[in-house]
């Protein structure tokens, strides 16, 4: 597995070096030549001639090249990993498997109890989270409302989760959350909604331009909160140039 990775990394990497090779001998040209020119700069302005750019179209092309190449090697070592991973926790459910009854017991009820504090440790970062009010822009003060939302949807989703029968290694997590599932939804459906078009309404005072605005009152009006928020917080930061 180890070999077919390497030889499914070795072209793009091979690649990869010759353009690094060839875009630095473009760069030194392209140095050589600045040098070998600059004498002669006055007389060019003065017939009005333009010095010719014979290398920057080339170093993005190689430049676009290089991401790919590397995009390639990147995939190739993550599948590695992924399935090196898979073997290595194969070998841990063998070798589970070969124990006795009270040792997987043991096993089990340690991973129970891990799966449970670290969804608990969530849950509460989450309920935490949104207990603060939404961040505000730099220079106009108003609410930046998109990251909330999708707090508040992930929130929301997570309802089935504490619900369901077999929720019971979850249930300090959920203890947690249940106190927020209802509060989340009516934020989503009137709360974020109001703050997002009296932020709109404001920019508008503010001469804002009116096509971006239309487009996050236009989701807004269709009932995509989250979308509407993301166009909301782009005209702010858009509006305060940022």
């Amino acid at each position: 597995m180890l070999a077919a990775a390497r030889e499914a990394s070795r072209a793009p990497n091979e690649l990869a070096t010759e353009i690094m090779t060839l875009a630095a001998e473009l760069q030194a040209l392209a140095v050589s030549f600045d040098e070998a020119i600059a004498p002669h700069e006055d007389v060019l302005a003065t017939h009005g001639a333009v010095v010719p750019d014979m290398t920057s179209g080339a170093l993005r092309s190689l430049s676009a090249m290089l991401g790919y190449a590397q995009r390639r090697v990147a995939r190739s070592d993550a599948t590695a990993t992924a399935l090196l991973g898979g073997i290595a926790l194969r070998r841990q459910a063998l070798g589970v498997l070969e124990g006795d009854e009270g040792a997987r017991e043991a096993i089990a009820r340690s991973r129970i109890e891990r799966a449970s504090e670290v969804f608990g440790e969530g849950a509460r970062a989450r309920v935490e989270a949104l207990s603060a009010a939404p961040p505000v822009s730099e220079k106009l003060g108003l609410p930046l409302l998109a990251e909330r939302c999708g707090a508040l949807l992930t929130l929301v989703q997570m309802r089935p989760l504490c619900e369901a029968a077999g929720s019971s290694w979850r249930e300090a997590g959920c203890a947690a959350l249940r106190g927020r599932l209802d509060a989340a939804e009516a934020e989503l459906r009137t709360g974020l909604p109001r703050k997002i078009a009296a932020g709109l309404a404001a920019l508008r005072e503010k001469g804002m331009v009116a096509a971006a605005l239309d487009a996050a009152q236009a989701r807004l009006d269709a009932g995509d909160v989250k979308g509407a928020a993301i166009a909301y917080d782009a005209a702010v930061r858009g509006a305060e140039g940022t």
